[in-house]
């Protein structure tokens, strides 16, 4: 018998001034709206979106800062600003922590979200869940939704005017969704019932890895260049379309794994939260997994590219000690964290200080 469940694929639309298309595309949400977002996505990205609103009778009610970090209590009290407002719907713009927390607004006040990223970063606009974080800085929950965004506008222009970083972390990050979403998969039959959607989606992850290690460097160097050339198109929709559907077509099951529980585990020291990428520290995870797992010349292929975008692909580099004692409690949280719950076989945590040393020579 077929389990039976709804699975919303998201609409979207890249390109170079597409703002321009969003009273039409939206017209169907209402013609009242407001926008939480970043304090600096918001100066660059409101005023095309304004000078779109200019031939329609569509109306902005407001652009509010979303705080700069997702946490439950960001949304409860944005929720309890805009619900007077009685907008039609939500727009969150900025980055992934904006766009999760606009999220999370959209269904305390059950209004639909249009997604407008400004960076390129990671697939945040385009699925279904808010990464939550504690009000002290470190990891807390999955928040997950029934559906996508409503819409999601990529304006690749704006996007390649953001600092390079956060471009660079996007591929990291994505590069991993295929890595672990193969490595959790391991060993499992998918392709029947509601799994042959988790058989599509981590086929789907290979468009994740192959299309960043192959134009990743050049895209970087378009956007060091402010430019949004053909390069860093590819690996924008690789790091959003890609790894978003992925992650909305998979279970969850297969959408994380070692890598991600590793940056999580990172996060608990105060300097990495503070100072480090989401996407780097996973994709220096990733090369945690490919070590723990045996796949050393994987790893070192993966370590080329990271060292060439700049990458932090060490411990060193994160001024965290390689020492057993100190990273007690990252490994602890990297080993019994959410994303660990469906992997091909028992990991510990002295499994993955060797590979850490591992990685730290390689």
């Amino acid at each position: 018998m077929y389990i039976t469940d709804l699975i919303t694929l998201p609409r979207f639309c890249f390109g170079r001034g597409v703002y321009a298309r969003f009273p039409a595309l939206c017209c169907e949400l209402g013609k009242s709206f407001v926008v939480v977002g970043g304090v600096t996505a918001m100066e660059k990205g409101l005023p095309s979106l304004v000078a779109a609103l200019s031939s329609s009778d569509m109306t902005l009610l407001g652009a509010l800062p979303f705080g700069g970090a997702c946490t439950q209590s960001a949304m409860n009290r944005l929720a309890d600003e805009i619900a007077p407002i009685a907008p039609d719907f939500i727009v969150g713009m900025g980055g992934g922590k904006a766009i999760d927390t606009a999220k999370g607004v959209a269904d305390l006040l059950k209004k639909p979200l249009v997604s407008l990223p400004t960076l390129v970063s990671n697939c945040a606009p385009i699925t279904a869940l808010s990464v939550v974080y504690r009000e002290d800085g470190p990891f807390d929950r999955f928040i997950f939704f029934d559906a996508p965004p409503a819409l999601t506008l990529v304006d690749l222009e704006i996007a390649a005017n953001a600092p390079d970083k956060y471009f660079r972390a996007g591929m990291g990050d994505t590069l991993a969704k295929h890595l672990e979403s193969t490595f959790s998969a391991r060993g499992d039959v998918l392709g029947k019932g509601m799994d042959h959607m988790s058989a599509i989606g981590v086929a789907l992850s290979s468009t994740c890895y192959g299309p960043i290690l192959q134009y990743g460097r050049e895209a970087l160097d378009e956007v060091l260049r402010h430019e949004a050339g053909s390069a860093m198109e590819i690996c924008a929709r690789s790091i959003i379309v890609s790894a978003g559907l992925v992650s909305l077509m998979a279970n969850d099951d297969y959408n994380c794994a070692l890598a991600h529980a590793v940056c999580y585990g990172l996060q608990l020291f105060e300097h990495v939260e503070r100072d480090c990428l989401h996407g780097d520290l996973v994709a220096y995870g990733a090369l945690v997994q490919l070590m723990l797992d045996g796949q050393t010349d994987k790893a070192k292929e993966l370590q080329r590219f990271l060292k060439s975008l700049g990458t932090p692909v060490t411990l060193r580099e994160m001024n965290v000690p390689l020492e057993r004692k100190a990273l007690e409690s990252t490994l602890i949280e990297a080993t019994t964290g959410p994303d660990m719950a469906h992997i091909p076989y028992p990991i510990t945590p002295d499994m993955v200080f060797d590979a850490m040393t591992r990685v730290e020579s390689l």
